[in-house]
């Protein structure tokens, strides 16, 4: 079954959001994926890595093509929503590709506890 573009959009801000609340479910889920590096700062994962993930994870994203996964990440708020949860996402290791540089999801307290 194909889902509307808005419904696989409202489900990445919803998982986005869970992890920046760092939901405990979606935290052992991420941490039990070995092509993530998750620990108290930050969640580190290429969009490749994330994308095969989700289609795992949640039937929504299980009809949709990598491609058209990117473009939604990109036009969706996901930076301003997660801010709003103390986090934010950043490029962690930029190799100048998008499909195999690493994003990170960092929570802000982990920012200050270290200055």
């Amino acid at each position: 079954m194909k889902h509307s573009i808005q419904t696989v959009q409202q489900s990445l801000i919803c998982f986005f959001e869970q992890v920046a609340q760092k939901d405990i479910h979606q935290l052992k889920c991420l941490e039990q994926d070995h092509h993530f590096c998750l620990n108290g700062e930050s969640w580190c994962f290429t969009l490749p890595d994330l994308h095969r993930f989700l289609q795992h994870q949640n039937d929504i994203f299980s009809s949709v093509e990598y491609s058209q996964f990117r473009q939604l990440l990109f036009n969706c708020p996901i930076n301003q929503m997660t801010k709003q949860h103390g986090a934010h996402i950043i490029i962690h290791n930029n190799l100048f590709k998008v499909d195999q540089s690493q994003y990170a999801l960092v929570w802000q307290e982990a920012l200050h506890e270290r200055t």
